[in-house]
């Protein structure tokens, strides 16, 4: 099905960029876009004022076609790199050292620390002390029982079930553990 195209100013960027876009195109590309070699050597030849009289008239019919497959990847591929922007974001504002942002997000420091000023997150300097050793335990807990093999997806996990604790803390927490298995 074809959408026809009634605006006047995206009617004429259309004819301005196949005037443009066609040039030295394959004939058979042409043919097969709905246009004559001839009419395309015309529409280049028309001036400005000429060619935005031809995007006002009603007349050629000018329509788009959707590729529905290639639209539903498109719209796919965009909803995970919004999730994925949501996911570091909310790993900035809790606390998330620029290495976690580093590993997980293949986030550049100099991005991370811009990224914290934008949100209006203040880090203390030096190194962030540890909870006591029972609470530690119970992070590490938690974090073994989470089943989801993605790192990103744990750690949000385990920030939801600690969440007075920033997840520079929940890292380091973990990465101790992990050091003295």
């Amino acid at each position: 099905m074809m959408l026809p195209l009634s605006d006047t100013h995206v009617r004429l960027i259309l004819l301005n960029h196949i005037a443009v876009r066609l040039t030295g195109c394959d004939s058979a590309d042409i043919r097969a876009a709905g246009i004559e070699t001839e009419q395309l050597q015309h529409l280049r030849e028309l001036s400005a004022p000429d060619l935005h009289r031809l995007a006002a008239m009603r007349e050629p019919m000018i329509a788009v076609s959707i590729d529905s497959r290639r639209l539903k990847a498109g719209l796919r591929a965009l909803t995970l790199t919004n999730e994925v922007q949501a996911m570091e974001t909310y790993f900035i504002r809790h606390g998330a050292s620029w290495t976690m942002m580093k590993r997980l997000f293949k986030l550049r420091h100099k991005l991370t620390l811009q990224r914290r000023r934008e949100y209006g997150v203040r880090r203390p300097p030096g190194r962030t002390p540890l909870p006591d050793v029972a609470i530690r335990k119970r992070i590490w807990q938690v974090w073994a029982a989470i089943g989801d093999s993605d790192p990103r997806a744990r750690y949000f996990r385990l920030q939801q079930a600690f969440p007075n604790f920033s997840l520079d803390v929940l890292g380091s927490v973990i990465a101790k553990f992990e050091k003295d298995r």
